[in-house]
């Protein structure tokens, strides 16, 4: 089951591959104290220790092993909830998982107050996950896009994982198969153990970011405005 397999928030940092996007994630985040805070398509909301927040509230088209979704999702409805409800929305790994993007936008820019914020995460250069429902994968141009259609402004923008960090992820995923189970035997299992192990003394090349202008990455990070 995917729900098994959902992000928590990695306190090792510097010492695994994924704590070291994590940490150049939660990096992204807004500063300070904030209002109504939304995480559409929570998961096990791997963030929500980092915000200071009035109030959270997670929704997701499941509920997760802690019991803290507040709102299940139905695809292609309304989430009952009012308008402008929000304060700030995270949109964080989902966007590759929907068949229509606009809908969900749409009903994000619903559910924003004016001045609002939209936060989102996008993979780049990633393997095939929770298969068949992995749809796509957006560039900075296509995000922007995107975002134009819903009348939103892209207001800062950042490429996380560098082309080695990239290298490195895939590679050390190069087993998973659908249904994410790995098929690597005992040599290749071996071989990603004692990469793991050099993570640590990489982390310095590994965690430099990517620049604005490189094509190679491995997520992209959005803060967005509706107009």
């Amino acid at each position: 089951m995917y729900e098994n397999k959902r992000l928590t928030y990695l306190a090792d940092g510097a010492r695994g591959i994924d704590g070291l996007l994590q940490t150049q994630i939660a990096a992204f985040l807004p500063a300070g104290r904030l209002g109504r805070v939304l995480d559409y398509g929570a998961g096990n909301s791997p963030y929500r220790q980092l915000l200071d927040c009035d109030r959270y509230v997670a929704a997701d088209l499941s509920q997760n092993a802690a019991g803290s979704i507040d709102h299940l999702i139905e695809p292609g409805h309304r989430l009952p909830i009012e308008d402008g409800a929000f304060d700030v929305i995270l949109l964080f790994d989902v966007l590759e998982h929907v068949p229509d993007p606009d809908f969900v936008l749409g009903e994000i820019r619903r559910l924003i107050a004016p001045g609002g914020r939209l936060l989102v995460s996008v993979p780049f250069l990633y393997r095939e996950h929770e298969t068949p429902h992995d749809i796509a994968r957006y560039t900075a141009f296509g995000m922007r896009e995107l975002l134009r259609r819903q009348n939103a402004d892209v207001v800062r923008m950042a490429k996380v994982g560098n082309a080695y960090y990239t290298l490195l992820s895939l590679f050390l995923e190069r087993g998973i198969v659908n249904g994410e189970r790995s098929r690597l035997g005992l040599a290749g299992r071996a071989l990603n153990c004692l990469l793991r192990a050099l993570v640590p003394l990489l982390s310095p090349l590994l965690s430099k970011p990517p620049r604005d202008d490189d094509g190679v990455y491995h997520h992209l990070l959005l803060e967005a405005g509706f107009r």
